[in-house]
């Protein structure tokens, strides 16, 4: 049986499960009111005056422009730096008439709809006035005067329209009553929607924050814990080959584990097999100075004592190969396929005459192929002189 490689990880691809579109957010550069088009642009990569004009001709549909631009302003938060398509390729008094064409769209369409007149309409223009100027007040620092005035002149502008059709409907009997609350209703939820939002989206961002500091934080402390502090030792014996190899592939293995395996295991007990081997891997190659890079295949299993036998043994393989063989480097192999564990220990040492093994030497009888038998599994050991050795394990997993 000759020591078999593990399939090789293809880098090359692109990932397929990458988003094909970007987040979406509102965009502070090129905005006009409040960056609703300027986000979509980025978001969905068409040129930000074509979004305008579409909110512009849906605010005839009914108000659709307006009512669509309004819920992607309180839902979405407002961001810098996002690349926005085509801004700047109209002029900016191009841009302005455009908001204005949808603010008259929306007042036409609620006139033809609601069927209450000039009056009516003048108030629910009055109430969206309000409810942008307190908007943008969100997006903008409260901390400042002016931003609180901004605020407070958006709520009264609300307020006032929707005190106002509370009294144009007290002369309307039940219908006017109905109408009085829901409009009531609508002006606070007009005001504190957006607010709750803003407030929700700060929290989060203000988590996601503390997340990545603390994690930059761990990363330092483990950096300065470990690899810092074996660089310097590594200085201290520059003069000492053996030394130095044996720091850099000691502080290697524990960064790879850290990184990869997490906290899975302790250093007393390892919770799998896979890591309980490239641990006793560690432990050999620091004992004699040899270069060992275990390869795993399969799904892990968990550490137990039925299959603690399998890793003992491919330790015990591998301080014969670094004891003996002369080599510098071993090869270790273990898969977990079709229900059992195989472990390849392979070398390409000076290799031995396996039935010139004295009987008193009991590191391949017993330790290797006795304690596999006892276990449950098998083991075989091929080697010859001059062609380096190879032992096999096996184990029902």
């Amino acid at each position: 049986m000759r020591l078999r490689r593990a399939p090789c990880e293809n880098r090359g691809m692109p990932d397929q499960t990458a988003s094909l579109y970007p987040r979406y957010v509102r965009s502070r550069p090129g905005r006009v009111v409040a960056g609703v088009a300027a986000g979509l642009s980025s978001h969905l990569g068409v040129e930000v005056s074509w979004v305008r004009v579409f909110f512009a001709l849906a605010s005839f549909a009914g108000g659709l422009g307006p009512i669509l631009y309004a819920a992607l302003w309180a839902l979405a938060p407002l961001r810098d730096g996002t690349a926005v398509r085509g801004a700047g390729s109209w002029p900016r008094w191009v841009n302005t008439t455009l908001v204005a064409v949808s603010l008259a769209g929306v007042l036409v369409s609620v006139s033809l709809a609601s069927g209450l007149g000039a009056v009516f309409t003048f108030i629910v223009g009055v109430v969206a006035v309000g409810a942008v100027v307190a908007w943008q007040a969100y997006d903008r620092d409260l901390g400042s005067k002016r931003n609180v005035a901004a605020l407070a002149a958006g709520i009264a502008l609300v307020m006032s329209g929707v005190l106002a059709i509370a009294v144009l409907g007290e002369n309307a009997g039940l219908f006017g009553i109905v109408a009085a609350v829901l409009s009531s209703v609508f002006g606070v939820l007009l005001l504190v929607v957006p607010l709750i939002v803003r407030l929700a989206t700060s929290l989060v961002a203000e988590r996601e924050a503390k997340a990545a500091a603390d994690q930059r934080a761990e990363i330092a402390s483990k950096l300065h814990d470990s690899v810092l502090q074996t660089l310097a030792l590594i200085q201290k014996r520059a003069g000492d080959p053996a030394e130095v190899s044996r720091l850099a592939r000691g502080q290697e293995r524990e960064l790879r584990s850290w990184l990869f395996d997490g906290d899975g295991a302790t250093k007393a007990h390892p919770a799998t097999v896979f890591t309980a081997l490239t641990r006793a891997a560690g432990e050999v190659e620091d004992l004699f100075s040899v270069i060992i890079r275990p390869v795993t295949v399969g799904e892990d299993v968990a550490y137990t004592e039925g299959n603690e036998a399998i890793v003992l043994a491919a330790r015990e393989a591998m301080v014969n190969a670094g004891k003996h063989s002369g080599a510098d480097a071993i090869d270790v192999y273990a898969e977990h396929l079709a229900g059992r564990l195989s472990v390849f220990v392979r070398d390409r040492g000076r290799g031995f005459d396996v039935g010139a093994v004295p009987a008193d030497r009991h590191g391949v009888s017993e330790s290797i192929v006795a304690r596999m038998e006892r276990a449950g599994g098998s083991a075989s050991v091929t080697s010859a002189p001059g062609e380096g050795t190879e032992v096999e394990l096996s184990l029902p997993a």
